[in-house]
């Protein structure tokens, strides 16, 4: 059992993140981790805003595979 937080932020983010198709959200998130990527390597000793996005890109990235893994469990849309 598991506890959710159903504020009004968390139930929009929600929301708008299951309209999304994962997969495409999936090769979004790549499209933005892979060029900061790129420049952090770049320059890896000094902290500049790509590795923010790489860290937001990172995070949206774990949030899609998370639900392409769920919806591969529950077998959903099998017909």
């Amino acid at each position: 059992m598991s506890l959710e937080l159903n504020n009004h932020i968390n139930m929009q983010v929600k929301n708008f993140l299951s309209k999304i198709n994962p997969w495409i959200g999936l090769l979004v998130s790549l499209c933005v981790l892979i060029p900061s990527l790129y420049n952090i390597l770049d320059t890896p000793l000094a902290i500049t805003k790509d590795h923010f996005i790489f860290a937001g890109g990172l995070f949206f990235f774990v949030i899609f595979l998370k639900e392409i893994f769920d919806r591969i469990v529950n077998l959903e849309g099998m017909d």
